[in-house]
């Protein structure tokens, strides 16, 4: 959590994000030993402490034995790996409270955007 204690969310975006908190929720499903997660995960603790957003992180994920044909092994890894079709640590999906998958963001070392402006973009595209 050190992450989260250094990184400063972008107040635009979040008072932008707070109207729309109610209406969507947050998956993020990662590897714990993935360093790209370990920067995205904070950052949506962050927002969800700070416009309560509400957040799901399954983490846990685990590679399959060699030869294996599968991105990853389910179990142990969580079932929403399967069920969503998860290649990448992190990936972090945006649903409308519907159910309705608007977005996915996969790793991304750089988090260039910021993981709060490219949630927004998703948002505000679905708002179409």
């Amino acid at each position: 959590m050190r992450y989260a204690q250094s990184y400063e969310l972008r107040e635009d975006i979040v008072e932008e994000l707070k109207k729309y908190a109610d209406d969507y929720v947050i998956v993020a499903l990662f590897a714990d030993w993935c360093g790209d997660a370990r920067r995205a995960i904070p950052v949506l603790s962050l927002l969800e402490k700070e416009i309560g957003i509400e957040v799901r992180a399954l983490g846990g994920m685990q590679k399959p034995p060699r030869g294996s044909d599968k991105h990853w092994a389910v179990p142990p890894s969580p079932e929403e790996v399967d069920v969503f079709g998860i290649t990448s640590s992190p990936t972090i999906l945006i649903f409308k409270r519907s159910g309705e998958e608007i977005g996915r963001i996969k790793t991304r070392p750089k988090m260039t955007p910021t993981v709060e402006e490219e949630i927004l973009k998703f948002i505000e595209a679905s708002q179409d």
